[in-house]
């Protein structure tokens, strides 16, 4: 089926004030794979029964986090390298920068180029769009 997308507005203002709208594709997930789910596909597709890939999975999220804590990147063949984003505020001289200034600011990801080509083959859909019969609203 491929990745599912609706129609996001954003409204914008021309130089003469004129308002005006485009739509752009907003992609949509109706599912995310949990962690035993993802572990017993891949046991599955090996030798390693899915406690061994749970055991394994659960040691590689422990390994970047403390990895990423260190001051390192960790790259994983296949899927991209993981590091982590950092900011401070803006001083006038760079002496004048120093460690208690810095703070991360998130985790990043670079996908392996492998994996940046597998999805750029990837097919889309329109999310489809539910009446109000087929729609549950809670009762209150």
């Amino acid at each position: 089926m491929g990745k599912l997308f609706v129609a996001w507005k954003k409204t914008f203002k021309n130089a003469n004030g004129d308002i005006f709208h485009k739509y752009y594709a907003c992609p949509k997930t109706t599912i995310t794979i949990p962690t035993n789910v993802l572990a017993k596909r891949i046991a599955a597709s090996s030798a390693l029964t899915p406690g061994d890939v749970l055991s394994c999975l659960s040691s590689l999220s422990y390994e970047i986090q403390e990895t990423l804590t260190l001051g390192d990147n960790v790259k994983v063949d296949g899927i991209g390298t993981f590091g982590v984003g950092i900011t401070s505020e803006g001083v006038d001289d760079p002496k004048d920068l120093n460690p208690k200034m810095v703070k991360a600011t998130k985790v990043t990801f670079k996908a392996d180029r492998e994996l940046t080509k597998t999805i750029k083959i990837m097919s889309f859909s329109h999310f489809p769009k539910f009446s109000n019969a087929i729609v549950n609203k809670k009762k209150k």
